[in-house]
């Protein structure tokens, strides 16, 4: 009897230590796979400031071309975006009526 309730409770350790090993291994996995994304937000993130460099560069060729020319360029401090942008034109109104009931 001693030896089939020793055989139980080693079982049982046994099984303990199966379900902690799991979780162990599946944290490390969890861990891999973060370090791999963070990686890729890290690639991600250069490749947009290089993207950004290379915008800011074009816009600065752009600006000195229009200058070359005798355009008016101003960077006025302050200016607002809307100011340098044409309002959006309105191509319909929009109705706050219900539509129509079906005839």
């Amino acid at each position: 009897m001693v030896i089939i309730v020793l055989g139980l409770g080693n079982l049982a350790f046994a099984i303990v230590a199966y379900r902690q090993r799991n979780r162990q291994i599946q944290g490390n996995q969890l861990r891999e796979t973060q370090v791999e994304l963070a990686e890729l937000r890290n690639e991600m993130a250069q490749r947009r400031m290089d993207y950004l460099r290379m915008q800011v560069e074009l816009l600065q060729e752009i600006r000195d071309a229009l200058a070359d020319r005798g355009g008016a360029v101003t960077t006025a401090p302050g200016s607002s975006r809307q100011a340098t942008r044409p309002p959006r034109a309105r191509t319909s109104r929009r109705s706050h009526q219900p539509p129509p009931a079906p005839p």
